[in-house]
């Protein structure tokens, strides 16, 4: 897994690369259908699977957040908002591996931007997992303070 990051006036950008040894239409129904979303993010569904359409964030004890679905090739790209920030997926589809690669972009009015970062740093890695094996990771099996600190210093640097 390759992740790089980049600021702008503006927010703070990841970029997480990685090789998942699958096929294209499978990793896609797992990053664009409610049954294949909820088995690495159990709070995401969606409503509409079109550019411009619905998806749905679940927070326990309130209202679910609305978000937009802002990219839709099927096989190939997905992108939503992500509360006032935005993340894509792109799959590149290759002989013996699919590349994915994640955007995100985070204003920086966003609260707690490492620990977003490091949260999708985990659920690419899930992905991969979901792919390749059948099963998620473990959330209790990430070190999330240890990812923040990194990526804090990371982002310091920049």
């Amino acid at each position: 897994m390759a992740i790089q990051y980049a600021k702008d006036q503006s927010g703070v950008y990841q970029t997480i690369n990685l090789k998942i040894k699958s096929n294209a239409h499978s990793i896609f129904d797992y990053l664009s259908t409610t049954e294949g979303i909820q088995q690495w993010f159990p709070q995401l569904a969606f409503q509409e699977r079109v550019e411009g359409g619905k998806m749905l964030f679940h927070l326990d004890d309130s209202e679910d957040l609305e978000m937009r679905i802002t990219h839709f090739e099927a096989n190939k790209r997905i992108g939503f908002t992500w509360d006032i920030g935005k993340v894509k997926f792109e799959l590149y589809e290759h002989q013996s591996y699919v590349e994915l690669i994640f955007y995100e972009y985070l204003p920086f009015e966003f609260p707690h931007i490492t620990l977003d970062f490091a949260g999708w740093q985990f659920q690419t890695e899930s992905i991969k997992n979901i792919a390749e094996t059948g099963k998620p990771l473990e959330q209790q099996d990430c070190d999330f303070e240890a990812k923040k600190t990194e990526i804090e210093a990371s982002l310091a640097v920049i």
